[in-house]
């Protein structure tokens, strides 16, 4: 059974639906990108998993307990940061967390969680919040989340407010914890980030869920492509035509499909042959935006 599982929830604010029979799983040790536009019902979503807010039907599992708005029973190992970490400007990094844990029956080791979230600096264990910077107060964020030594963590937009290496040290924290078997929930906008580190993905658009699928299987057909500007177009592809490849134009660049074997060496060399001058060649490989774009584009055209 999944650790996380939500079936048919729905969920609404006067006549605004904001989440239509929404069912997906979250299995241990993966982590799940919740991922589509603004207003798509990512944070209420979130938010009735978390048991900070009703639904109107369905069901909501967590380790084999219900989640309710009035069932927290559950939620001692689950762990959360949605929208913005509630920061007490007077409260040090350590009194936070040992303020979160008061309610928890075995909490993380702090120093631990301090030192794996970045927040174990001379100063930044001293400091109250109140000085603390907009990724430092993420950071802080992202260590109550762990508190709990949760079995589940659910994070909405985590990476907000870091730094390049900050968003490297948060990404190997969440890939290490799955490693252990913690699972995670995550919405992020930085879809690179999200491609790089979930395991599976699950679409929400208009309140409903779109697709629900492994990564690898959303992403799977992909095929790499090589984008080249050369001094004569027309000749590139009737060459393409004659060699077979999957070629077309667009503006002033020639796209070829890189499938059965082709690279950028061996187009080099056949356009070196009959003398076209390339100006400029790379190669481009499909991702997680231009897959979720085409989904919506899609769902749109069926609404």
């Amino acid at each position: 059974m999944a650790l996380l599982e939500l079936k048919n929830v729905s969920k609404k604010f006067g006549h605004y639906q904001a989440m239509d029979q929404v069912s997906f799983n979250v299995e241990a040790g993966h982590i799940v990108g919740l991922i589509g536009p603004n207003g798509a019902g990512k944070s209420t979503t979130m938010r009735a998993i978390t048991g900070l807010m009703s639904y109107n039907s369905g069901d909501i599992t967590f380790d084999n307990q219900p989640v309710t708005f009035n069932n927290h029973k559950a939620l001692d190992k689950m762990g959360n940061l949605i929208e913005y970490p509630s920061i007490y400007p007077n409260l040090t990094a350590l009194d936070h967390l040992k303020l979160y844990a008061m309610d928890t029956k075995e909490p993380a080791d702090f120093r631990d969680i301090m030192e794996r979230t970045q927040i174990d600096g001379e100063n930044f264990g001293k400091r109250k919040a109140k000085h603390f910077s907009l990724g430092m107060k993420q950071r802080l964020g992202i260590a109550i989340a762990l508190i709990r030594n949760p079995k589940l963590v659910i994070l909405d937009e985590p990476m907000n407010g870091l730094d390049p290496q900050s968003v490297h040290d948060v990404r190997e924290l969440i890939q290490s914890l799955a490693k252990q078997g913690v699972s995670f929930l995550i919405s992020s906008h930085l879809l690179d980030e999200l491609q790089r580190i979930a395991d599976d993905v699950v679409i929400i658009n208009k309140g409903k869920i779109v697709k629900a699928t492994t990564m690898p299987d959303f992403l799977s057909g992909d095929e790499p492509k090589i984008v080249i500007e050369t001094n004569d177009n027309e000749a590139l592809l009737k060459l393409a035509d004659e060699l077979a490849w999957d070629a077309q134009q667009e503006g002033g660049k020639v796209t070829i499909s890189a499938k059965d074997g082709l690279d950028v060496q061996a187009v080099l060399g056949k356009l070196g042959e009959v003398q076209i001058e390339v100006k400029n060649i790379n190669t481009q490989q499909e991702n997680l935006e231009n897959h979720l774009l085409e989904i919506l584009k899609d769902d749109g055209q069926k609404g």
